[in-house]
C-alpha cells in the first residue's frame, strides 16, 4: 500500500525532481491567483463601464480581452512551472475565464435600483474582489501570519463597504453585509479555480474534514487513486471493508485484512478514519445474524461482532456509524414505530439502536458514535420520523454525539436536488440538538439530468459548492465524506449497472467543477469568517 501511494505522488508529480517540487507548485498557484484576482477586479470595471455608457460592441471586446489575458499567463503559468501539478491542482484557464464571466453576470442579474447606484456598487467591488482573492497568495506561501492577515484584509473590505453606504443614487435594497457576501462569493469562486492547495489543506484550517469513501483494493491498484486521497482527502471510510457480512462472515471467523488496509491507509497519510458500519439490518448482514432465532441469540451475536470490531481499532477510529439506516427505505411501507423491520427490530425492539451505541461506547469510549440515516437531507415526515429517534435516544441518555445524512442526492427520488439552504436548516435542526452532523455519503448523481455532459458537470459544480457551504455554515457540520472520489469507482454503476458520473474526480481523475465548487465553498467559509 505504501508503495502504491508513492508511486501515485509520482504520477501527480507530488515528489521527486523530474516533475518539479513543491514550490514551483505554490508559484503557479500564486501567479494564477494574482491573475485571477486583476481578472475579477477588471471584469467588474468593464461591467460598471458598460452601465455607463451602454456600448455593447466595446464592453464584448473588454471582456474578451480580460479572459484572453487569463488565458494567457495560466498558460504561461503551466509552461514555467515544470510541474503537471500547476494544471491538474488548478482548473482550466477558459473555464476558470468562464466560470468568472458566469459569476460576475450572475451576481449582476441580482442587482437592482437606479443605474447610477448599481454602477458605484460594481465599481467599489472591482478593487476589493481583487483584495479578497489575493489573500490566497499569503497562503500560498506559507506565511505563519497569513490566516490572520486574510482576517484583517476581510475586516478592510468590510469597513471599506460600510464606510462608504450607501453608494451615491442608492435608497435602500442590498444591505453593506449583503454586498460584502456578494464580492466574498465572486472572490471565492475564482480563487477556488486557481489556487493550488488541496481540499483537505483548506478544509483543514477551517476546523473540518473532507473525506471519501474507499474499497482498499481499488486504491491499491491505482497509484493514482492513492495519492489523491493522500492529497486531498483528510478522512477516510470504508465502504464496505468494515460491513458485517464483510468483516465477520461466520460468528467464530473474522476478516480483518481488508479493514485493517483502509486504516493503515488513512494512518500513513495522517487521515481520520470513519467507521461504517456496526450494525446495518438491510443489506450485507451474513446468513447467521440474519436467521437468528431468537433475541438473546441475535443480542450475543451483536455484542460480539461490536465489541470485537470496534475494540480492535480502539484509539485509531475517530468516528463510528454504530446504526445505518434504522428507518424503513424511501420506497417501503411505514411501520408502527417508524423503524425498519428487519431482525434486530423484530428480536431485540426499538431499543436495539440504543443498545448498540452502548456497546460501542464500552468497546472505544473515545469514538464519536453516529447514527446515519439517506433521505433525511429535506423536511417532511421522514426526517421527523428520525428526528424523533434522536430525540427518544438522547432523552434516554444514550451515547449519540452525531448525526450522518448520507446525501445521495438527485437518486430518489429522481432528478430532486434540495436547495443548499434547505439542507442547511435540515443540518440546523439536529445540530440544535446539542449533537454533531456530517454530511456522510454525498455524490450527486446526473442519470437523470437533462442537458449535455458540460452542462450538467457545471450545474453539478454549482451544486456541490452549496451542499458544501451548507455544512461550513452550520458549526457543528464537523464534515463531509463524498461515496468515492473518481467516477469510475462510484457505487452507482457497480451497484445499479449505469453509467453515471456522481463524484469530483472524473473517469481520468481530472478535477471536475464539483471538485472546484467544493474547495469555493470552503474558501468562501475561511474569507466569510474572517
Amino acid at each position: 500500500m505504501r508503495s502504491a501511494i508513492a508511486i501515485g505522488l509520482l504520477l501527480l508529480g507530488a515528489v521527486g525532481p523530474a516533475l518539479g517540487d513543491d514550490a514551483s507548485v505554490a508559484r503557479c498557484g500564486r501567479r494564477k491567483i494574482s491573475a485571477i484576482a486583476r481578472g475579477c477586479r477588471d471584469r467588474l470595471r468593464a461591467e460598471a463601464r458598460f452601465l455607463h455608457d451602454a456600448d455593447a460592441v466595446a464592453h464584448a471586446q473588454r471582456v474578451e480581452a480580460i479572459a484572453g489575458r487569463l488565458v494567457t499567463t495560466w498558460a504561461q503559468a503551466e509552461t514555467e512551472a515544470g510541474d503537471i501539478r500547476c494544471a491538474t491542482d488548478t482548473a482550466d484557464g477558459a473555464a476558470a475565464a468562464a466560470r468568472l464571466d458566469a459569476a460576475v453576470s450572475a451576481t449582476l442579474t441580482g442587482l437592482s435600483g437606479p443605474t447610477e447606484c448599481r454602477r458605484a456598487l460594481v465599481r467599489l467591488w472591482a478593487p476589493l474582489c481583487r483584495v479578497a482573492i489575493a489573500t490566497e497568495r499569503a497562503l500560498l506561501r506559507g506565511r505563519s501570519d497569513a490566516a490572520a492577515a486574510r482576517a484583517a484584509a476581510v475586516t478592510r473590505l468590510r469597513g471599506r463597504i460600510a464606510a462608504r453606504w450607501p453608494a451615491p443614487g442608492c435608497t435602500g435594497g442590498i444591505t453593506p453585509d449583503e454586498a460584502a457576501l456578494a464580492v466574498l462569493r465572486l472572490a471565492s469562486g475564482a480563487a477556488g479555480d486557481a489556487t493550488t492547495r488541496g481540499l483537505r489543506t483548506v478544509a483543514a484550517e477551517l476546523g473540518r474534514a473532507v473525506g471519501a469513501a474507499v474499497e482498499p483494493d481499488e486504491v491499491a491498484s491505482d497509484a493514482t487513486y492513492a495519492a489523491a486521497l493522500a492529497h486531498d482527502m483528510g478522512s477516510l471510510t470504508a465502504e464496505n471493508a468494515m460491513k458485517w457480512g464483510v468483516v465477520h462472515p461466520q460468528p467464530d471467523q473474522w476478516a480483518f485484512g481488508p479493514a485493517d488496509a483502509v486504516v493503515a491507509l488513512a494512518e500513513t497519510s495522517g487521515q481520520r478514519v470513519r467507521g461504517h458500519t456496526l450494525v446495518w439490518g438491510a443489506m450485507q448482514l451474513p446468513g447467521y445474524v440474519d436467521g437468528a432465532a431468537t433475541a438473546a441469540e441475535l443480542r450475543n451475536y451483536m455484542a460480539d461482532h461490536i465489541a470485537g470490531l470496534v475494540s480492535r481499532y480502539a484509539g485509531r477510529i475517530a468516528q463510528w456509524d454504530v446504526v445505518n439506516e434504522p428507518l424503513p427505505g424511501t420506497l417501503d411501507p411505514p411501520t408502527p414505530d417508524g423503524l425498519d423491520d428487519n431482525v434486530f427490530r423484530r428480536l431485540l425492539g426499538h431499543g436495539y439502536v440504543e443498545e448498540a451505541l452502548r456497546l460501542a461506547r464500552t468497546a472505544d469510549p473515545a469514538a464519536r458514535l453516529y447514527v446515519n440515516e439517506n433521505g433525511i437531507e429535506v423536511p417532511g415526515p421522514r426526517q421527523d420520523r428520525f428526528y424523533q429517534l434522536v430525540q427518544d435516544l438522547l432523552a434516554a441518555g444514550a451515547p449519540l454525539d452525531g448525526v450522518g445524512f448520507q446525501a445521495h442526492l438527485g437518486l430518489i427520488p429522481p432528478a430532486q436536488y434540495p436547495d443548499g439552504a434547505v439542507i442547511e436548516a435540515s443540518l440546523r435542526r439536529f445540530a440544535d440538538l446539542g449533537i454533531e452532523v456530517e454530511l456522510t455519503e454525498l455524490d450527486v448523481t446526473l442519470l437523470f439530468r437533462p442537458g449535455d455532459l458540460p452542462t450538467r458537470f457545471a450545474f453539478q459544480g454549482d451544486y456541490y459548492r452549496a451542499v458544501v457551504a451548507a455544512c461550513v455554515a452550520v458549526p457543528a457540520c464537523r464534515g463531509v465524506t463524498t461515496w468515492g472520489l473518481s467516477d469510475q469507482y462510484t457505487w452507482l454503476r457497480s451497484f445499479f449497472g449505469v453509467t453515471d458520473w456522481p463524484l469530483p474526480f472524473g473517469d481520468a481523475w481530472e478535477r471536475k467543477p464539483a471538485y472546484f465548487g467544493m474547495r469555493a465553498a470552503l474558501l468562501q467559509g475561511l474569507l466569510a469568517g474572517g
